[in-house]
């Protein structure tokens, strides 16, 4: 009696599935400091160490290892990255990334430990003006080394090597969801400033779904691209605290929305939105039979 109901409903239920998961796992690429790596988290480095792998230099293996000595194979892979020798990605492999930079010369050796030097001369040509030159850095030491120069005279060539600018910083006065290159992406107006945010973005100092970012305030920012095809890649945010004025301004509150609710369980609200949505093709076809 209700054949035609259940065939529409297996016709489109697996359309509406995959256009809910789609939506989802499109934005759900974008990783801070308590996603990124399991043991950064309360590392002072840790947002350092976010900005980085954003910019596709420091590897996304899994975990960081912030306290261990830097050893040569691991900026050799952090070189490799850098320089575009092989791609990156997820679990990349590191052990042919250390042997692209060691064929190009960038290192004359894989063994033993990396100094200081050795991370100036690599990144920055010697250009910055560091202390204990010859010391071995922890992993996280050295991340900061790079990552706080960036922005510095000295950065520009990284930068550039990684299609990357210094973007703006101040209040997030407008955040929302439009289509993307890679489906769902959020778009983020900062002091002025609309681009859309890259789908493997990082931020830091905040959650990972961006529409709790509106009301806050970005003390650091990066983006990758130029022209129209600019986009946002790193956000960090100030302290919460020190947003609250501006969270007030903007008339944000503590009670949370459906559209404050973290990107995972958003998924959720699709998956009930689209059983609705069947639940009521199903009653229509019943009502239909019955008249």
């Amino acid at each position: 009696m209700y054949r035609p109901a259940r065939h529409l409903v297996r016709k489109f239920s697996p359309l509406i599935a995959v256009a809910v998961f789609v939506s989802a796992s499109a934005l759900a690429h974008i990783k801070n400091e308590a996603t990124q790596f399991p043991d950064i988290e309360f590392s002072d480095a840790r947002f350092d160490i976010v900005v980085l792998v954003g910019a596709g230099i420091i590897p996304e293996t899994p975990v960081f290892e912030p306290d261990k000595a830097l050893s040569k194979l691991e900026l050799a892979t952090w070189v490799a990255l850098a320089e575009g020798l092989l791609p990156g990605g997820e679990t990349p492999d590191t052990d042919a990334l250390a042997a692209a930079a060691l064929a190009q010369g960038f290192l004359d050796s894989l063994e033993g430990g990396a100094t200081i030097a050795d991370v100036d001369r690599l990144f920055f040509a010697g250009q910055l003006d560091v202390a204990d030159a010859g010391r071995t850095p922890t992993k996280a030491e050295a991340a900061s080394l790079i990552a706080t120069a960036l922005d510095s005279e000295a950065g520009a060539a990284l930068l550039d090597k990684r299609n990357l600018a210094v973007g703006g910083n101040g209040a997030v006065t407008a955040v929302g969801i439009e289509e993307g290159h890679h489906g769902d992406a959020y778009v983020i107006t900062i002091d002025g400033t609309t681009l859309q945010m890259d789908a493997h973005g990082r931020v830091a100092n905040g959650p990972t779904d961006l529409l709790q970012w509106e009301g806050r305030s970005v003390l650091r920012a990066f983006t990758r691209g130029s022209g129209d095809h600019t986009q946002w890649l790193y956000l960090e945010a100030e302290p919460a605290a020190a947003s609250e004025p501006v969270r007030a301004a903007a008339g944000v509150t503590a009670i949370e929305t459906a559209a404050d609710v973290p990107v995972a369980d958003r998924s959720l609200l699709y998956w009930l939105i689209a059983a609705v949505i069947i639940l009521a093709i199903v009653l229509f076809f019943r009502r239909r039979q019955s008249d």
